[in-house]
């Protein structure tokens, strides 16, 4: 009988090892009659899909699938015959390999709008996941009075886009003497640790008890670190505070952004500016796909889903939520376009001036300012998401930057008063 309840632990223990999560994006996706579109699917945590089977079927039929893989073979569907095939949905999505199970279809058809299930299975797990697509039939240019609607429309589109590119550009107001100033404020702190370490002090660290030798006093690169009393219990935290990741027990349900794993810095700001900057991309590994990096409000910290980090609840932030793209924390949320994607975040809180920037370090260029009214003291707040190789690493003591270029786009700038 002993021998027996072994075997069983033995063998749940086995299937519990090798389970994983298929997921897949909560909104819709949209595509017209006669173009090529991508249905995301990947599995979490991520690993070798070649070895499973991955099975791609319309509601009710999963017996009659579009595309079935399997042993390295693809069959198709009658109707779907060379117009479906697995492929990246990303470029940093590494493939079959590292789990990226998408479906790739062509030349689109109004019967192919509806429900798509990913159904992908192992030895000893398996897992689906649905993807709604739907399918718009371009309107007939050749209707006069459509061709006419058409054109009132791009007008009314282009007038609509002049009045936001300047009232972005009257929100924007950390230019280049914005990032002119953090270069100097960097290079300063640079210089004068170099100083205390040839006098034979090595304990000195950027943002401690030395005076700053620059001419903006209230201005400071410290140093930033993550409170262990106030971080999810799914997260992982390093001794020094410095670098956070899910922790390899951390079980995502697969449904959207995972909001409640964030991180609140032990340091509490309520004058003067900050300036702190975040790696998203570890060596030879590539760059995030999820995270989230802002401010919140100093004190006790607690989120259960999107509702809880918003401005109303003291919460400020951009947010990469993979295929879903970049937004904000504003109400509706402000989505972005950001390419390529940062290797390093650099975060300038204005607390004075009620301005929180965002600065894409690698690429030397500004990505966006929000116009904020803080009512309390805030905190540095870290969200590493969940499924990618690299971690989230705070960076102590950042080497000097030349000047950004100014970006080509409009720069984005979001009010958000609490």
């Amino acid at each position: 009988m002993l021998t027996i309840i072994v075997a069983l632990l033995v063998n749940l223990f086995i299937e519990t090892s090798e389970s994983f999560t298929v997921v897949v994006p909560r909104d819709q996706t949209v595509a017209r009659v006669g173009s090529t579109v991508t249905l995301p699917c990947w599995i979490s945590p991520p690993e070798n899909a070649e070895v499973l089977e991955i099975r791609w079927y319309r509601q009710d039929q999963f017996s009659n699938p579009v595309l079935v893989y399997q042993n390295g073979k693809i069959i198709q569907e009658e109707s779907f015959r060379n117009r479906s095939s697995l492929t990246l949905w990303s470029d940093q999505s590494g493939g079959l390999k590292n789990g990226d199970v998408s479906l790739r279809l062509e030349k689109l058809r109004i019967q192919d709008e509806g429900s798509f299930h990913c159904y992908v299975s192992g030895e000893s797990a398996f897992d689906s996941g649905e993807v709604v697509l739907k399918v718009t039939d371009p309107p007939d240019s050749s209707d006069p009075w459509m061709a006419l609607f058409i054109i009132a429309f791009i007008c009314v589109l282009g007038l609509i886009g002049f009045i936001l590119y300047k009232y972005r550009l009257k929100l924007t107001v950390c230019d280049d003497e914005t990032m002119e100033s953090l270069t100097k404020v960097r290079d300063d702190e640079s210089m004068e640790r170099e100083t205390k370490e040839d006098a034979g002090s090595s304990s000195w660290c950027a943002g401690a008890a030395a005076p700053h030798v620059h001419s903006q006093p209230s201005e400071s690169v410290g140093d930033t670190n993550i409170a262990e009393l106030r971080k999810h219990a799914g997260l992982t935290v390093s001794p020094d505070g410095k670098t956070v990741r899910d922790a390899p027990d951390y079980k995502h349900t697969g449904e959207g952004f995972p909001y409640e794993l964030c991180a609140v810095g032990a340091q509490r700001y309520k004058s003067g500016r900050r300036y702190w900057e975040v790696e998203l991309a570890l060596e030879d590994k590539p760059p995030k796909n999820y995270w989230l990096i802002g401010v919140t409000k100093h004190g006790n910290f607690r989120v259960k889903d999107r509702s809880a980090v918003t401005p109303s609840n003291r919460c400020w932030f951009l947010c990469s939520d993979g295929p879903n793209g970049f937004y904000t924390s504003s109400d509706p949320p402000v989505s972005l376009s950001l390419t390529p994607r940062p290797e390093r975040l650099g975060v300038l809180l204005d607390y004075g001036e009620g301005q929180l920037s965002f600065y894409n370090v690698k690429e030397r260029k500004h990505v966006l300012t929000m116009k904020i009214r803080f009512p309390e003291s805030v905190s540095p707040l870290f969200n590493p998401g969940v499924g990618d190789q690299s971690s989230l690493m705070i960076l102590d003591c950042p080497e000097p930057v030349e000047t950004p270029v100014e970006s080509s786009e409009p720069l984005l700038g979001n009010s958000s008063d609490a």
